[in-house]
């Protein structure tokens, strides 16, 4: 019996053998199916690692009850009364959802089908793994190292707080997944595909999902130049006017104008004004029934003394040091950019030439870093004031005046990088401009964003400083970017067990976040 399976067995490896020999598989694996099987490998993992950290159903489901209130030819939610931890819009005795629509349009054939019974969670996930398959894509049309391609990949799916976003659901946060991915999205039609109609459509459907997107208009335009902006010819003189071609700029223009459009119609069937997005009459609701938030908004929506809340966030906050079990916890007030993605410190070196810069400006950060973790106010074991529930906070010398400065690197690097684009690096130049128009309107806001891990507005002009990460990196993967990003990775993977599965079981009988 066993001879006789040998015997069946030979013939049959002899046969793969020669198959093998013969370039049969090679036939098999073209370019083409190559490239799908990598997609659907990037899309899968994505989804598996997501799926398994994520949340269930959130309550803040008000993209499903949105989308039922367009099954049912309404734009108002009938119970909102009976929903309290929606932020409403609420106007002539109507419950309006807040956010743009976008949210409500992409879960709208699943509520069709499963009502208000989708998981809304299991859909940002799955944008979650659409994103990571944008994003593989879009390093495969700009890098043909594949170390590169994945790495990068790698860094903006695990290694940023969009994978915290992604996996909550709840209305807020699948919002940043879903103009992430749509951003991307047109990050990839201006880039590698260089189709600016549908470059401009993605960017819409982005500020129908976050409505600061929009202010990454300028990227594309410039990056979009070398279509409808003209050389000088060198024989003759030709007007500023006639060097511009203006296919190219109506395509833009009317890509994202499509959706813009779409935005104002839908405004004014909810407010009777095209340009009232619902943010002043959710401020007027709010205001009346929050004391909390009538403090907080004492100054209106937008005011230059809020700036003085989101800075901190942004450049200088790190998270909650302990001297007992877990030692490390996140704050759901947030932590700076770089603390939760130390590789985006690459970005304030794109396009950055001069070597003396480089030196200069990698020892400022890391003593800016070093300060920061041992002299953040209430967050760390040498902070100035002391927290109840965390016995270590234990002042052994004053480090305020370099605390106060700890922002001044970050700006300078960044002032540098401004030149740097104005000097010819387009690219360059295009990314700080979608990002900055966003950071101010950030910066003037008055809530930044809380609960969360890290600074999740950022997740607004993410796609923008991933590419200039990319760009401070160069086109080859070296020692320390792997470290930088393997630490980013650990730092979100952290984020999100600490959060998500060891705070609400009590794992250890520990707390695992704080305020």
């Amino acid at each position: 019996m066993a001879g006789e399976q040998a015997a069946w067995k030979r013939p049959t490896l002899q046969r793969w053998w020669s198959a093998l020999n013969s370039g049969y598989f090679d036939r098999l694996t073209t370019p083409w199916t190559r490239t799908i099987a990598l997609t659907l490998l990037v899309f899968t993992l994505a989804f598996v690692a997501y799926r398994l950290t994520g949340q269930g159903p959130p309550t803040a489901n008000g993209p499903l009850r949105l989308a039922d209130a367009f099954l049912h030819g309404r734009l108002d939610i009938a119970n909102g009364a009976d929903l309290p931890w929606i932020d409403w819009a609420f106007y002539e005795g109507k419950y309006y959802i807040l956010e743009p629509p976008m949210m409500a349009i992409v879960v709208l054939p699943g509520v069709l089908v499963y009502g208000l019974d989708l998981n809304q969670t299991l859909v940002s996930i799955v944008i979650g793994g659409l994103t990571a398959v944008v994003v593989f894509r879009l390093m495969r049309g700009l890098s043909e190292q594949f170390s590169v391609q994945v790495w990068l990949t790698l860094l903006l799916i695990f290694g940023t707080v969009y994978w915290w976003n992604a996996v909550n659901g709840g209305i807020w946060y699948f919002a940043h997944a879903l103009s992430v991915f749509f951003l991307f999205l047109a990050v990839y039609e201006t880039l590698v595909a260089k189709r600016p109609f549908t470059a401009g459509l993605f960017l819409g459907a982005a500020y129908l999902a976050r409505l600061p997107t929009l202010l990454a208009f300028p990227f594309f335009l410039i990056m979009f130049s070398d279509k409808w902006w003209r050389p000088k010819p060198e024989t003759t003189e030709v007007s500023l006017l006639a060097r511009i071609d203006l296919k190219p700029l109506l395509q833009l223009g009317s890509g994202v104008g499509i959706l813009v459009l779409l935005s104002f119609v839908y405004n004014y069937l909810r407010f009777e004004d095209p340009l009232n997005t619902g943010y002043s009459v959710w401020a007027d609701y709010t205001s009346g029934n929050d004391p909390g938030l009538k403090l907080m908004l004492a100054q209106g929506l937008f005011d230059v003394s809020y700036v003085s809340r989101t800075i901190p966030l942004v450049f200088q906050a790190v998270p909650v040091f302990s001297s007992h079990a877990p030692y490390v916890i996140p704050s759901w007030s947030g932590m700076a950019v770089w603390a939760t993605t130390p590789a985006f410190l690459y970005a304030l070196f794109a396009g950055v030439r001069n070597r003396a810069v480089i030196v200069a400006g990698a020892a400022m950060l890391t003593v800016t870093i070093a300060v920061l973790i041992f002299s953040a106010r209430g967050l760390s074991w040498f902070g100035l004031s002391y927290a109840a529930d965390y016995d270590f906070q234990v002042r052994l010398f004053s480090l305020d005046t370099l605390y106060d400065l700890s922002v001044l690197p970050f700006l300078l690097l960044i002032g540098y990088g401004i030149y740097v684009g104005l000097r010819g690096n387009k690219l360059v130049l295009a990314c700080w401009s979608a990002i900055i128009p966003m950071a101010i309107v950030h910066f003037l806001y008055p809530i930044t964003g809380w609960p969360q891990f890290g600074y999740r507005y950022a997740l607004d002009y993410y796609p923008f400083l991933f590419l200039l990460t990319w760009m401070g990196m160069g086109n080859r993967i070296r020692w320390h970017h792997m470290i930088l990003i393997a630490a980013s990775v650990a730092i979100n993977l952290a984020g999100v067990l600490w959060i998500y599965k060891f705070d609400p079981n009590a794992v250890g009988g520990l707390r695992w976040v704080s305020w």
